[in-house]
């Protein structure tokens, strides 16, 4: 990678502080996920709470940011030979670092690639540094004739209450190692690797040195959620790109509304609560 081009971001939760990409001092915190969060934010995407293989878009999620319900895969209600997938890697070929201590976060729901082995404990510092940065989306237009023309009713019924991923954040590869307060490395090695990482089958990963394990398994790490409404027709008029107080932060898209009436000019900049998971911004 050229150098010129490359950014190293840094997140860091520890007992003293939390570092962010903008280097400002955040306030303490033990909560990777809000670590995640922040770092996929940049670009307009909500985190997941841990990386995952499968879970580009298409997929269907309901619940909230914290406690996500897959309603159903890619493949049943936006295929590949339906939906054409598009690619983004000019502006996301970039290096990022983030750092936080404790047992990594993330649970193990879904269809998570690694999670924290019995032997990592508080007094460790996990780095992750994540590399090939790549968007996935899905085309509105496309979506709207698919939706109009082919998609079995079910889905429409099902997507007029839950929201699909409409664009994805993929990082290549990751590569992790674990220190023990004050930044001595921990030796890792086929024998004891297990004890602070356990890989789910099927996940190619390799230890490069005696510090280091880089997972090549590509990983969604961030989402779009864009909603389809049967009153929309088809339309992807509004999208969740953030979330908050752990709800979807829905937003229109729209550039030309129709003009307000005196009455909506009064409350145009009101949120509407849709339930107790999701926000409408009006």
């Amino acid at each position: 990678m050229n150098p010129t081009v490359k950014r190293s971001l840094s997140i860091i939760c520890s007992t003293a502080a939390l570092m962010s990409f903008t280097s400002c001092k955040k306030p303490i915190t033990d909560d990777p996920i809000s670590a995640l969060n922040g770092l996929v934010k940049e670009y307009g995407f909500i985190g997941y709470e841990n990386p995952i293989e499968s879970s580009g878009v298409g997929t269907m999620l309901g619940g909230r940011p914290t406690a996500l319900a897959f309603i159903a895969p890619a493949e049943s209600c936006f295929s590949q030979e339906s939906i054409e997938r598009h690619y983004d890697k000019q502006h996301f070929n970039r290096t990022y670092n983030y750092a936080f201590q404790g047992n990594l976060g993330f649970t193990i729901f879904g269809t998570s690639l690694f999670s924290a082995g019995l032997g990592l404990k508080d007094n460790h510092t996990v780095n992750i540094e994540l590399n090939g940065i790549t968007i996935e989306y899905l085309s509105s237009i496309d979506v709207t004739d698919w939706y109009q023309y082919g998609m079995h009713q079910t889905c429409k019924d099902y997507l007029d209450d839950v929201g699909f991923v409409i664009q994805a954040l993929i990082t290549d590869s990751m590569k992790i190692n674990i220190q023990q307060i004050g930044g001595l490395n921990i030796g890792l090695s086929a024998d004891n690797i297990s004890e602070f990482i356990q890989f789910e089958a099927g996940v190619d990963w390799q230890i490069i040195d005696s510090y280091t394990v880089e997972i090549k398994t590509p990983k969604y790490i961030g989402y779009q959620l864009g909603r389809l409404r049967l009153e929309d027709q088809g339309r992807v008029l509004y999208r969740a790109m953030t979330a908050e107080q752990d709800q979807f932060i829905f937003e229109p898209i729209t550039l030309f509304p129709d003009l307000p009436s005196d009455s909506d000019q009064q409350n145009q900049k009101t949120f509407v609560e849709l339930d107790e998971n999701s926000i409408y911004l009006k």
